[in-house]
């Protein structure tokens, strides 16, 4: 299976400083996400030590990389394949009929991969919920998490995803290609591809069952070994971010103070 991992960018090492920094020149096409998937950096620390206050990129400016050296990945990082999971440690969700076959013709994939693509709507500082036209349609998108995860879908693949996240698991769950995990990041690194899909349940007070409320793309490992996904949610809007599958996001209260915090249940492979 092909790896969908960003191919290494060509980092033009000019100056050292320090033990650790190095400078790089931007080059046409880069941007502040692909840096940061490359570099294994932050966004906000590369802004903070140039100091800039946007982050927009041009041409032939050099840039101070701060943090721990490391060189740019010649080889994209290996992914094992997903195995039948225990379980103990997973709940193959119940297969239901599947649906007929849609009639739309699914749209031509571009060639970019996961990481090139979120690179476009986050170098425009799209954000949250934000309207946003993506290059060769006529009318603005709603840049939530599932319409991220849509677009990214129909951008990369040609596979055009149902518009909601939990339309989007209901979608994985009749096609027998959903798994309910435990949020365990050890067994799921072992586990996950480039490409699928995450899912949350609860981060908001959720109109529907299975409370499946928010979704995400899983990208891989970065230069780091940080597990990556790629998305749309909180202030930042459209871009990559790390994926810790324990950390509990969002949530609402209910019955007077109680609080229900969102949690991630399971991935999908479309």
């Amino acid at each position: 299976m092909k790896n969908l991992l960003l191919p290494a960018l060509a980092l033009a090492v000019i100056t050292t400083a320090g033990a650790q920094d190095r400078t790089y020149v931007v080059r046409p096409g880069d941007t502040l996400a692909k840096l940061m998937w490359t570099t294994g950096v932050s966004g906000e620390a590369i802004l903070r030590a140039n100091g800039l206050h946007s982050s927009e990129l041009r041409p032939g400016m050099r840039l101070v990389i701060p943090g721990h050296e490391a060189p740019p990945r010649a080889e994209p990082v290996a992914i094992e394949r997903a195995t039948p999971i225990a379980a103990a440690h997973a709940e193959r969700v119940e297969a239901v009929p599947a649906p007929a076959p849609e009639q739309n013709t699914p749209p031509e994939p571009h060639g970019r991969d996961f990481a090139d693509a979120i690179a476009i709507p986050a170098s425009q500082n799209v954000r949250y919920n934000g309207r946003w036209v993506p290059p060769g349609e006529s009318s603005a998108w709603v840049m939530d998490c599932s319409n991220t995860s849509r677009w990214l879908y129909r951008e990369v693949r040609g596979i055009d995803l149902p518009r909601t996240a939990s339309d989007q698991y209901e979608w994985l769950r009749a096609r027998h290609r959903l798994w309910r995990v435990r949020p365990d990041a050890n067994s799921l690194r072992r586990r996950l591809e480039p490409g699928d899909l995450l899912f949350w349940e609860d981060t908001y007070k959720p109109p529907r069952r299975p409370p499946v409320t928010h979704v995400m793309l899983y990208l891989g490992t970065d230069a780091a070994g940080r597990m990556m996904m790629a998305g749309s949610q909180g202030a930042s809007g459209p871009d990559t971010y790390e994926f810790h599958p324990e950390k509990k996001i969002g949530g609402y209260r209910f019955f007077f103070f109680f609080h229900r915090a969102g949690h991630f249940v399971a991935y999908g492979r479309p």
